[in-house]
């Protein structure tokens, strides 16, 4: 409507777009709620009874591939570091099977801390031959260890 001095009052909105702006900002925040909810941790999968194998077959198993690392070091087709990184690797798949934890990426400290004593003296051992720059120890005697360790292993 014009006025006396020419001026038009403001429209006014309708109710409906107030309450389609406050719809929209609700499933906005629900949106964003949802997709930065926090995720649920993956949850290792339990062993079925029965199905871990007997400790003398890994043991038997874990010895043969020693012996098969110690072969390709003497050999020349494994390089030494490579062949301590190997025998380490092998001392902590041996522990993550018999134990059933992640052992093969885990420090000498924290196999400690999971009480495998034995085991990680024996990876401690291991930590010159695979990370200084002489080599301190031969394969051989590495692999000598490596097999106490599993030997002794209860």
């Amino acid at each position: 409507m014009l006025d006396d001095a020419g001026f038009y009052a403001p429209l006014h909105y309708g109710a409906q777009w107030m309450w389609l702006g406050i719809l929209l900002l609700v499933l906005l925040a629900a949106t964003l709620a949802w997709l930065f909810r926090p995720a649920r941790k993956a949850r290792p999968a339990a062993k079925p009874a029965g199905q871990t194998p007997e400790l003398s077959v890994l043991r038997a198993r874990y010895l043969a591939a020693i012996d098969a690392v110690t072969a390709d070091a003497a050999s020349g087709r494994l390089p030494h570091r490579e062949a301590h990184q190997r025998l380490s690797l092998l001392l902590r798949g041996f522990a993550g099977e018999v134990r059933g934890i992640p052992a093969t990426h885990m420090t000498a400290q924290e196999l400690r801390a999971h009480g495998l004593g034995t085991l990680a003296e024996a990876v401690a051992a291991l930590y010159p031959a695979q990370f200084a720059a002489a080599m301190p120890a031969a394969v051989e005697d590495s692999a000598a260890f490596a097999r106490q360790a599993v030997r002794t292993w209860n």
